[in-house]
């Protein structure tokens, strides 16, 4: 058992566990034979002590670093209890994550029910791999780990120290370079041939970004910028990995999944089929936060009742400039919160003496073309007073950075999305009753749909690539500093 340990310790752990002079515990050489396997007494069926430690020693690839302090202690305390201590610590890591989401993303509200408690009284060898995640997603994280370590191993060997490429030049390492780009999404496809005015356009993309001289050749320095984007995108790579031991194992199909960094709402049936919508979400200042709910209803041409918070900052900054504003755009006033509060005309109301803290009314816009839900808002009752709706601005849509709600997701054609939920459910008969309707109704669903507002700043697309995407709400750089 000893020499395994010892071919565990000397993988994960640097070679100062060899060098007495360093002040580091050393490890005595081994003389006699390896011990024979042992097992938990209580438990035949339990892991040995090899078998966890081996385990343990593939931290790496799912973006987890055990310290170096445990392969110490299991260094100096070999024994089965110790061993298995220390590896139900890392099959904590594996199973919820390193860190708390509340304390490292309090806007993170779904809940991980953790698998360990249950498999932890009948673990056998064949088990070990069921506290990981098996979202489908979870495995081309860990494949492209593994490429992007890979690429920061191997700059010397496929790039020659003293070589520079410009347009127009030819070598053998060009086709290594464009993988590389791909791979630090940072390109799509690139000419095989000799290197061309996309080349440059990447690489002043990478040069730019660390404020290096951008002349678009391939050099010293941009090899190094490109080396240091490689440990950047590792470093993102292993915060979406937490966030993805966050989730739980498995989720229910189907569903819809809201990608707020991504900018878009997915209709999910299986592993492979999903049908992906464009979105709007919250503005930094509104964040749409991380929770889950399900979709239980459909409600047709909505009336908006204003959130509060809403209604007391800009829609009362709208009314102060332009009283007028309220009554144009279909807005009631009432006079309280309260069941049965009275109107009030907007027109009598002076504006200008309430501020955020002492506003006092209710208000809410009638259905219409300026209506700010549109025509379709899916029912998910939640503590954020977060949902998906439609929207009066579909002109918003054709931006490329969609943060322009106060917390709720605008979906492009949601009408198709709704259509697609009604018929999975057996409403298909309904799909053209529903879009025709002109009064306001509501349609329950026969069955809840679960549904999960995420946030990851890196995600696979629908071909398994990585993609990167902007922290739009800065919220990787707790988890970085950490992990």
């Amino acid at each position: 058992m000893r020499s395994l340990l010892f071919l565990a310790l000397s993988l994960s752990v640097p070679s100062f566990l060899h060098a007495q002079s360093s002040g580091w515990l050393a490890i005595p050489e081994v003389t006699q034979k390896p011990e024979p396997i042992l097992v938990d007494e209580l438990d035949p069926e339990a892991p040995s002590s090899e078998q966890l430690i081996k385990w343990m020693s593939s931290a790496a690839r799912h973006g987890i670093d055990i310290p170096q302090s445990k392969w110490l202690q299991l260094a100096a305390d070999p024994s089965p209890q110790n061993v298995r201590q220390v590896a139900h610590e890392y099959a904590s890591y594996l199973d919820t994550g390193r860190l708390k989401p509340e304390v490292y993303q309090p806007s993170w509200h779904i809940k991980d029910r953790p698998s360990l408690p249950v498999l932890e009284d009948h673990m056998s060898a064949d088990s070990l791999d069921l506290v990981e995640s098996k979202l489908p997603q979870y495995k081309l994280f860990v494949a492209a780990l593994r490429r992007l370590e890979a690429w920061v191993g191997s700059v010397e060997k496929h790039f020659p120290k003293g070589l520079v490429l410009e347009k127009g030049d030819r070598h053998p390492s060009l086709l290594r370079l464009n993988q590389w780009l791909v791979d630090l999404d940072m390109a799509d496809r690139l000419p095989a041939g000799s290197y061309s005015s996309s080349h440059e356009a990447a690489i002043k993309r990478v040069q730019k970004k660390y404020r290096i001289y951008a002349d678009g050749q391939l050099g010293p320095r941009a090899r190094r910028a490109l080396v240091a984007m490689t440990l950047d995108r590792i470093k993102v790579l292993k915060v979406n990995m937490e966030r993805m031991r966050w989730l739980p194992r498995t989720l229910p199909y189907p569903h819809v999944m809201v990608d707020i960094a991504g900018f878009n709402v997915a209709w999910v049936t299986s592993e492979t089929r999903k049908r992906q919508f464009k979105a709007i979400v919250g503005k930094p200042s509104r964040q749409t936060p991380v929770f889950q709910e399900e979709i239980e209803s459909i409600t047709i041409n909505p009336y908006w009742r204003v959130p509060s918070s809403i209604a007391s900052t800009s829609i009362l900054r709208k009314a102060k400039k332009d009283p007028g504003f309220l009554k144009r755009e279909g807005f009631s006033v009432y006079s309280s919160w309260k069941m049965g509060a009275r109107k009030v005309d907007p027109s009598t109301v002076n504006w200008s003496q309430y501020s955020r803290r002492n506003f006092p009314y209710r208000i809410e816009q009638k259905p219409g073309k300026v209506n700010r839900l549109g025509r379709f808002k899916l029912d998910s009752p939640n503590a954020f007073s977060i949902y998906l709706h439609d929207t009066d601005r579909p002109e918003l849509f054709k931006r490329e950075r969609r943060t322009f709600s106060s917390g709720c997701t605008r979906v492009e054609n949601i009408d198709q999305l709704i259509g697609s939920i009604l018929r999975y459910q057996g409403m298909g008969s309904q799909v053209d009753g529903v879009l025709k309707q002109k009064e306001t109704g509501r349609l329950k669903l026969r069955k809840k749909v679960p549904l999960y507002f995420v946030y990851f700043t890196a995600w696979p697309d629908r071909h398994g690539r990585i993609r990167f995407r902007d922290d739009i709400y800065h919220l990787d750089g707790a988890l970085l500093a950490k992990l």
